[in-house]
């Protein structure tokens, strides 16, 4: 139904308004899509239009996601509970929250290897995941395929059956969970071998909306 360069253009169109809650203006999509004019954006959306895979509107950010794409492109990814940018205060027991609707292609592998999680706290406030910051009440979506860890990402670890989201360290037997944040009261949680902890998978990608 649609040729390479038209999924791609609409997969750019889906992934901002998943990302950002609005639609991308003409120029913004010339920028992205790396187009030399913005005439040639425009007979992408016409082309787009013409197959009922968007609509538009007069405005700014007058582009509209057909229901096709609405239906066959949003995944239901389930609110798993909470998790602690701070100590780790809260309990890390599953609680389904409801689910959130994410286009598949942020999502981009098997929605089962996903959850999401809602932050509470400021530990992670300077750091950022898809150029977005972790911030007290930011939703982070959870890979549960990503486990190996590094000293850069943002990772959700179980202490003690608590959650919390930490970048980890690790010297000699000590392991670091530390915070960014712009507060700079927040300090590492230390931990040793012989401590309850889990390393649960790696944020992959945060939105804030509320």
């Amino acid at each position: 139904m649609l040729t390479e360069k038209q999924e791609w253009v609409l997969h750019t169109i889906t992934e901002f308004i998943s990302r950002y809650g609005k639609s991308p203006t003409i120029e913004e999509l010339k920028n992205i899509l790396g187009q030399k004019s913005k005439r040639g954006v425009v007979q992408y959306l016409e082309s787009l239009e013409k197959k009922w895979f968007i609509t538009r509107w007069s405005g700014f950010r007058s582009i509209r996601l057909g229901n096709w794409v609405g239906f066959q492109q949003m995944l239901s990814i389930p609110i798993l509970g909470y998790a602690n940018a701070g100590t780790p205060l809260e309990n890390a027991q599953e609680s389904n929250l409801g689910v959130l609707p994410v286009s598949k292609w942020v999502v981009k592998w098997d929605e089962k290897d996903y959850f999401i999680l809602k932050v509470e706290g400021t530990s992670m406030n300077d750091c950022e995941v898809n150029w977005k910051i972790i911030e007290n009440g930011s939703y982070i979506l959870v890979n549960k395929k990503e486990i190996n860890t590094n000293s850069r990402d943002a990772f959700l670890f179980i202490v003690d059956w608590a959650a919390t989201i930490k970048i980890p360290k690790t010297e000699g037997e000590s392991l670091y969970l530390t915070p960014k944040s712009k507060d700079e009261y927040h300090k590492p949680i230390i931990l040793s071998s012989s401590d309850n902890v889990i390393v649960n998978w790696k944020v992959v990608d945060v939105f804030n909306f509320d």
